[in-house]
């Protein structure tokens, strides 16, 4: 049997099948569906189509915009908007409007007074009430010059003020209402063409163009205050303005009971004119027509923008505070002198201490002493504390003993020390503590209570300085005292008296004795004021003005017991408050 296949033998010429040449759709449920229900399936694509759009309809969107107008209205509230509804809240709408209306403009008032005024037209009162006769006289007449600043912006109002001057707080609280924060960095005066803030001047007739007023508000140290207006009085001669004091509220009787009348040692360039209204001055500004400054308000005026404008901007150091040195030597010297009485008393003192000199040195020996200043009472340490918080005594002791070292001459054999202190218990501790300090060093010590004089024993304070304390003391003629006078203002008188012999200020050329070197605590404003009659060589050891700005400690003769140094700069010329 052969390996071939077989042929085939079924096949047959036939023509090819009718279903040969038709295309074949595959038949499915749902084309089966449609073929059932008489739908051809391209009508039931368009038709799916359309269901799964329906938005696309026209009527789909027609719909949609009527529901949406009508959820909108029903929002708004629209729906339930009626004619009688309207008529029923419409009082409540107006009040609400002229509610905060007035809620408008009461802020507008309260921020910036005079605005509304200055809009509607009309008149802004300017006359304040005044509890003195001088000032409801002054505006009997007026002054040609008379002037209300034309932006109601620029306008002071003390129309919530009934007295006048202000108190001290007072003027603090308007300085922040102008320096509500942080004050911006500008120029100390001023920038150029920009108006600064003032009142309403209606002044009479000869009164001061323009005026610097310091005011004493017997909250601060009597040293604190003059150190103050030494740089005020300086300004006043800088800016060409009157300068004035006023002592309404000073608790040390008048400044001319101590001090002789500024406007007679500091005239100005308008000698005899009249003082401003007292509700003219104004504390803040500085630019202000008639600028008032008290002790507390001076941190406005006297901090690092007055160092930017009046340091040395190109000395280092201490040496960049040396022409607020001068200009407070300047003022110490010419402005504020003492008064005849006080003088007489500070005179008194001083052949005292002379009279020492004559008993005790030979006459090739100097005629100068060393002044010791002892603070105690509410003024405590900074660095060198010691018991009850206070520098000990035996610090002084050593100074003294080594300024004398440094700067007796040969025929100085013995040292001759002023001390004051305003506890009577520290000069006894100085004094026993230098007398069994060595054998071999020779003093003579005095103070008030060691005078001769019964008028200066009684000046002599009585115990440690308080401020509080010191306010509550009585001031009445039957207070006591060296002359009948009250007991703060006998003290005062006391206070200037140790001030001058310390320091050597207001000690004529005239005058043999005077001290040459300084032993203090710089928490004292009394130490702070020596340190300028000695001069700035002597006082800080001939400091190299182009150097570093130290002191050089072995040389100077202002000495500070207390911080010795440590802080820059080693000195400054006043404390702000």
């Amino acid at each position: 049997m052969s390996g071939r296949p077989r042929p085939l033998t079924n096949l047959t010429n036939a023509s090819a099948s009718a279903y040969e040449h038709q295309s074949l759709t595959p038949r499915t449920p749902r084309s089966r569906a449609f073929s059932e229900y008489g739908v051809g399936e391209d009508e039931a694509r368009r038709d799916g189509e359309d269901l799964a759009a329906p938005l696309l309809h026209e009527d789909a969107d027609d719909d949609s915009d009527a529901l949406l107008k009508r959820q909108i209205r029903s929002i708004l509230g629209f729906d339930k908007i009626h004619p009688n509804v309207i008529f029923e809240r419409l009082p409540v709408v107006i009040g609400c409007l002229v509610a905060g209306a007035l809620l408008f403009f009461a802020s507008v008032a309260f921020r910036s007074p005079g605005t509304l005024e200055y809009y509607i037209g009309a008149t802004v009162p300017t006359k304040a009430n005044s509890t003195t006769e001088d000032s409801a006289d002054a505006y009997t007449s007026f002054s040609s010059n008379s002037s209300i600043p034309d932006d109601p912006s620029l306008l002071i109002s003390y129309a919530n003020y009934t007295s006048f001057p202000l108190l001290p707080t007072e003027y603090v609280s308007e300085c922040y209402k102008i320096y509500p924060g942080r004050m911006k960095p500008t120029k100390y005066w001023g920038e150029d063409g920009v108006r600064s803030k003032d009142v309403a001047h209606h002044a009479p007739q000869g009164t001061c163009s323009s005026t610097i007023t310091y005011m004493l508000d017997g909250r601060v140290g009597l040293a604190s205050d003059l150190a103050l207006i030494a740089q005020v009085a300086a300004l006043a001669r800088e800016r060409n303005r009157t300068f004035l004091v006023d002592d309404t509220y000073w608790n040390r009787g008048k400044w001319t009971d101590h001090f002789e009348d500024v406007r007679v040692t500091q005239p100005g360039p308008e000698p005899g004119c009249l003082p401003p209204p007292p509700e003219e001055l104004v504390a803040c500004p500085r630019e202000a027509k008639h600028w008032i400054v008290n002790s507390h308000t001076s941190k406005f005026h006297f901090g690092g923008g007055f160092a930017d404008q009046y340091d040395d901007a190109y000395a280092r150091n201490l040496n960049r505070q040396h022409p607020i040195f001068s200009r407070a030597s300047e003022s110490l010297s010419q402005t504020i002198r003492p008064s005849s009485k006080n003088a007489a008393l500070i005179a008194e003192a001083r052949k005292e201490v002379e009279a020492l000199f004559n008993t005790s040195t030979s006459p090739s020996a100097s005629r100068t002493y060393i002044g010791v200043h002892i603070r105690r009472g509410d003024q405590l340490a900074a660095f060198t504390k010691g018991p009850g918080g206070y520098v000990p005594i035996q610090n002084y002791v050593d100074a003294v003993k080594g300024a004398a070292e440094r700067f007796n001459s040969a025929d100085d054999t013995t040292t001759t020390v002023y001390v004051a202190s305003d506890d009577p218990l520290a000069i006894d501790s100085f004094k026993s503590l230098l007398s069994e300090s060595s054998s071999s060093f020779s003093s003579n010590v005095f103070s008030l209570s060691d005078s001769s004089s019964a008028t200066l024993r009684g000046l002599a304070s009585p115990k440690g300085y308080v401020q509080a304390e010191f306010n509550a003391l009585p001031d009445d003629s039957e207070g006591g005292g060296a002359s009948h006078e009250g007991t703060r203002v006998t003290l005062t008188r006391g206070v200037i008296v140790d001030l001058a012999l310390i320091s050597g200020l207001w000690a004529g050329e005239e005058e043999g004795v005077k001290p040459d070197t300084v032993v203090c605590t710089i928490g004292s404003s009394i130490c702070l004021l020596s340190a300028i009659p000695l001069s700035w060589p002597a006082a800080f050891g001939n400091m190299d003005p182009t150097g570093l700005g130290y002191p050089v400690r072995d040389s100077q003769h202002w000495l500070d017991i207390d911080q010795k140094g440590a802080i820059v700069p080693a000195w400054k010329a006043f404390r702000t408050f």
